[in-house]
């Protein structure tokens, strides 16, 4: 199996990305946020890339079945009903709703993933689901990461690898990387054992932090505390049949 991985958001081109098995990862908060909306009882989530197409999606789906949801620089959206605080998704609040969800970074890519045969919502918290899907499909595989406003980002490369890792002693798949996987596999055999310290003390982790989500971190940081697999069908993120 052919696995190429991508450090920060850019342009792939089509054929990087036909009947490949695709997986966007955004450790802090996206990933984490929509696995836990899923396990709390959502409907489905669409992420959308800007606000305003987030409030034209809630006006077709009607308000009492969708939810608006989004951050910008870490800030909930004025005058959205939830952030992107994996905690604030509890199933009270979510349970049969469809999450309308838009994040700094990463929502965006969705919108250019249409060509995968199989497109996952990957992080911490449902890695080894997410690892079992990828080896199951058998196909090449692009994993994304969100980055940080186009920046690297310690903790989706550390998830990345961690991907790869499992995949490789766990599901015994041989893979061919590219040197962007072969960095994020190192990165996390280095630090398998302190990802929370490593995660905590990273550019984002630290920021989280400061603005008062260190349980955020936390809890994205924990890997398989939220065994789901979410798949995008049809511009919506729902639970994998399979």
């Amino acid at each position: 199996m052919k696995a190429e991985l991508f450090l920060v958001p850019g342009v792939i081109g089509e054929e990087r990305l036909s009947n490949k098995t695709l997986v966007l990862i955004d450790v802090l908060r996206a990933s984490t946020t929509i696995c836990r909306s899923l396990d709390s009882g959502a409907r489905a989530v669409i992420p959308v890339e800007s606000s305003g197409e987030a409030v034209e999606m809630r006006t077709k789906i009607g308000s009492e079945d969708a939810i608006l949801a989004g951050e910008r620089k870490g800030i909930k959206i004025e005058n959205f009903d939830l952030g992107n605080s994996p905690h604030e998704y509890t199933a009270e609040r979510v349970s049969g709703k469809i999450i309308i969800l838009t994040t700094s970074n990463g929502t965006r890519s969705y919108a250019r993933a249409s060509l995968s045969s199989l497109i996952l919502t990957g992080s911490l918290v449902n890695i080894s689901r997410v690892t079992t899907r990828v080896a199951r499909a058998d196909r090449d595989l692009v994993i994304q990461c969100a980055g940080d406003d186009g920046d690297f980002s310690i903790e989706d490369t550390l998830c990345g690898g961690m991907l790869l890792h499992k995949l490789i002693a766990e599901e015994k798949v041989d893979l061919k990387l590219n040197d962007a996987a072969s960095l994020a596999l190192l990165l996390y055999r280095t630090n398998r054992r302190s990802l929370r310290q490593v995660i905590a003390q990273g550019e984002h982790g630290r920021y989280l932090a400061e603005l008062g989500f260190a349980s955020d971190v936390d809890l994205a940081a924990s890997p398989d505390t939220i065994p789901v697999l979410p798949v995008l069908k049809d511009r919506r993120i729902v639970l994998d049949e399979e």
